[in-house]
């Protein structure tokens, strides 16, 4: 944003052999206040794109439009085995398989990565001030978590992934642990249209995602925005909205 420059301040740890890093908003360091948290995956290639929006996130923070959070981004260390609820086998021979160890990550973002953050950081306890998000297979461990855990009040899911064997029967049949949630899906109609694999089917499986939790959920807590890209096209707006979401005041309708 022209002749706005980022106030608040990034900070860049290892937990747990882990690459994190931690952003403080503009406020942090002259209020007693504590914050809401948002949980980011990928954060190593996050970053770049966290940079280029964070000075129209601060803006809209400072005009009350928004609430000001403390944004977590997390590298993964195998984001193939970390990101994927099942195994599965690889949809390339360039990659290994999906190694299925999602359940793992998401008791660690739960337990040793929360309770540490919550310990030297200025953050709300309780889940309705812990949101997640991520983009491609990040998206989909995001979305994942709603049937692992009773943790996020807010998730979104960024070109999600839910072409992932065996997710759509999956999501139409186990049971929603999370009790209480707002979930928005980002999608491309492009998405998968130069693939041979699985991958074709994205659009075709978020847009059964989204009529899936539809039918599960309150209406009124699922959204769905679509636009006419690919999978790792127009990612800067992409998280705009996403942010927009989950930073949102309650009371304040996308």
């Amino acid at each position: 944003m022209k002749g706005f420059r980022m106030k608040g301040t990034i900070i860049e740890k290892v937990v747990d052999d882990r690459e994190i890093f931690i952003y403080l908003p503009p406020s942090y360091d002259t209020s007693d206040r504590l914050y809401p948290v948002i949980y980011i995956q990928d954060g190593n290639t996050f970053k770049a794109i966290f940079d280029q929006i964070i000075d129209e996130l601060e803006k809209n923070a400072q005009n009350q439009s928004i609430d000001e959070h403390i944004i977590v981004g997390i590298t993964p260390i195998d984001r193939l085995n970390e990101y994927t609820p099942w195994y599965a086998k690889a949809n390339h021979e360039k990659f290994h398989d999906f190694g299925g160890q999602g359940d793992k990550y998401l008791k660690y973002l739960e337990f040793e990565l929360s309770n540490y953050l919550e310990k030297e950081f200025k953050i709300k306890k309780g889940k309705q001030y812990k949101k997640i998000l991520g983009h491609s297979l990040g998206g989909l461990i995001s979305i994942y978590s709603v049937f692992q855990n009773n943790n996020y009040s807010k998730v979104v899911g960024i070109c999600a992934s839910q072409w992932y064997q065996g997710w759509i029967d999956f999501i139409g049949k186990e049971k929603i642990i999370n009790d209480d949630f707002q979930i928005l899906f980002i999608a491309g109609e492009k998405e998968g249209h130069d693939k041979t694999t699985i991958q074709k089917n994205a659009p075709k499986c978020s847009a059964l995602s989204f009529k899936i939790f539809k039918t599960r959920l309150d209406k009124d807590k699922v959204k769905m925005v679509w636009d006419e890209f690919d999978h790792h096209e127009n990612l800067i707006n992409r998280y705009k909205v996403g942010f927009l979401f989950l930073m949102q005041n309650d009371k304040k309708i996308i």
